[in-house]
């Protein structure tokens, strides 16, 4: 297998495991530089990393590492965020108005997916807030992220209750515009302090 780190073309006689291309990685890495994700074969890969080269790693052939900037990481961070949202803040509209009539087992489902995109919102507003490179409105995310953790306490109680309406006027009210909100200040980061790629 080879593995591609920058300019490090590295050659294994024999498979290594996945602690181990893990471990060169994160050897590569240098101050100011994140992973960002990796190329097997061609396939892009961007979660779950360990678990992909666990599965995988005897059949793959070229392993490139992909590092970035920090600036180069944060405006990733941002476009992914930005592009969930654009995608999240319609399905978070019909989740709500589910829930003032009797959910479904699959409004349940769609409502486990919101919390873990909440969650990995979260992540990510974390990542904006302790980078060395931060946007200007960085402030206004760290609000953004102690709002929707209040929210997030708030639909946890509803949830316990049981209380259907309480829990779509939460989403309705109090998530929703905190989304729109985050998707608006994302865009306007974007556009003033960092870069759009691959627009078609």
């Amino acid at each position: 297998m080879k593995l591609i780190i920058g300019e490090q073309h590295i050659e294994y006689k024999e498979m290594p495991s996945a602690d181990e291309v893990i471990e060169r990685i994160n050897e590569s890495l240098t101050e100011g530089h994140y992973f960002s994700h990796f190329i097997a074969d061609g396939e892009e890969v961007y979660d779950e990393h360990e678990e992909y080269l666990e599965r995988k790693l005897d059949v793959i052939g070229e392993l490139e590492v992909v590092i970035r900037t920090e600036k180069e990481f944060m405006n990733d961070v941002l476009l992914s965020a930005e592009e969930y949202l654009k995608r999240a803040i319609p399905e978070v509209n019909v989740l709500a108005d589910d829930f003032k009539r009797v959910p479904s087992s699959d409004s349940w489902a769609r409502f486990d997916m919101l919390l873990g995109g909440v969650e990995w919102l979260n992540d990510m507003l974390k990542v904006v807030c302790n980078s060395k490179v931060r946007p200007s409105n960085w402030e206004m995310y760290q609000q953004m992220t102690s709002n929707m953790q209040a929210e997030l306490s708030k639909l946890g109680k509803a949830v316990e209750k049981k209380n259907n309406g309480q829990i779509s006027a939460i989403i309705k009210n109090d998530l929703l515009p905190i989304f729109e909100r985050l998707e608006k200040e994302f865009g306007e980061t974007i556009d003033s302090e960092f870069v759009r790629r691959n627009l078609n």
